[in-house]
């Protein structure tokens, strides 16, 4: 990510000279007050080679600033809620509103909001807290090559992500680059599941009883460019199904491990699949399924933001193929939007609090 620096005689013209010159894909990483006017720094996402495979990594300045972002979220993430929240800061009230109204969780909206100057003007404050929000929400690129675990609750959508996966690589392959393993073979339906699937895509699909049979079946697949291992539901008051997963994955090589993980679920309840998980597990990033179903968005943000681990794909619907993307920060946000208007039109007229929601994500 490169960076550019604009001066104005205040916020509002700095901010025209920004949009002029390069339009709203742009990151705010500062605006502060000069000498001369009002300076903003913005980060521009550099262009990839063509031949890159996918996502430039970002700039170690970036990476130190997130760190920060996060370490600030942390410090901040106690004893404070929207009504405290207003009550100390009432120039903050539409972003408070904005946040309340995307069901973010409040100590992290709080850690967000005293990051931005009180005395700026609301558009900068707009964009600073949608940049904010942009790069605590991290992604990770969609992996092409090498070995994919997907673990989880069970019903989180794993085997039907897998075959999701699975379809779109051999939409942009070939399927004899790839091949599934399931080690989740004592319910018969899911490894049955699998192969139907797998038969669809004309994928080869393998199952491994225990640790040993799923590392001989890893070397044995050495020449295939991407395995994909669906593993079984455990479910997060499950110790003896977390125990079992360990074991396996103490077994196998290096691997990108991600859990999956119903976005449809209460904050609480995702929360704690994603430390019960991570406790136990080496988790590398989430793929998030039920998007369809979520009334907000705010719970699954909230937890990303608080976990720091990063999005990979992206489930909103049961179509195979389709219904997945490449996790996307702005996706994510302007979804959040959406959703938070439909909810505000169905609440009744004159629910308390409702006023800011028709200001906040109008």
């Amino acid at each position: 990510m490169k960076t550019k620096t604009f001066l104005g005689a205040d916020s509002t013209q700095a901010m025209r000279k920004v949009k002029q010159a390069l339009g709203d894909d742009v990151t705010l990483l500062s605006c502060r007050r000069v000498k001369d006017g009002v300076e903003i720094v913005v980060g521009v996402d550099a262009q990839p080679e063509p031949s890159a495979a996918y996502s430039p990594s970002p700039r170690q300045q970036l990476r130190q600033e997130l760190d920060q972002t996060q370490r600030d979220l942390r410090h901040f993430a106690r004893n404070t809620d929207w009504a405290s929240e207003s009550a100390k800061n009432p120039s903050n009230r539409k972003l408070v509103e904005f946040l309340k109204a995307l069901d973010i969780e409040p100590r992290i909206g709080a850690a967000l909001l005293r990051q931005i100057p009180a005395d700026e003007r609301l558009e900068v404050q707009q964009e600073m807290l949608h940049s904010m929000l942009r790069r605590a929400l991290r992604t990770l690129p969609v992996p092409r090559e090498g070995v994919t675990a997907l673990v989880g609750p069970a019903g989180a959508g794993k085997t039907s992500s897998i075959a999701k996966i699975a379809a779109d690589f051999v939409r942009r392959g070939r399927s004899d680059d790839i091949a599934l393993i399931t080690t989740d073979t004592t319910r018969i339906a899911a490894e049955e599941q699998l192969r139907i699937y797998g038969n669809i895509f004309q994928i080869p699909v393998h199952a491994a009883a225990n640790a040993n049979e799923a590392s001989h079946l890893i070397d044995m697949l050495s020449n295939k460019r991407y395995l994909l291992i669906d593993t079984e539901g455990v479910g997060i008051r499950d110790s003896g199904g977390l125990d079992r997963l360990q074991s396996l994955f103490a077994a196998l090589p290096d691997m990108d491990v991600f859990l999956t993980l119903p976005a449809d679920r209460d904050q609480h309840t995702q929360w704690e699949i994603t430390q019960r998980f991570r406790r136990a597990l080496p988790i590398n990033g989430i793929v998030a399924t039920n998007l369809d179903q979520c009334v907000r968005m705010g719970a699954l943000m909230s937890v990303l933001i608080q976990s720091r681990l990063p999005a990979v794909w992206l489930s909103d619907g049961t179509r195979i193929p389709g219904n997945l993307k490449a996790a996307d920060s702005k996706w994510i946000i302007s979804e959040a939007i959406r959703l938070a208007r439909e909810f505000k039109r169905s609440l009744p007229m004159g629910e308390p609090g409702i006023g800011g929601y028709r200001e906040a994500v109008a």
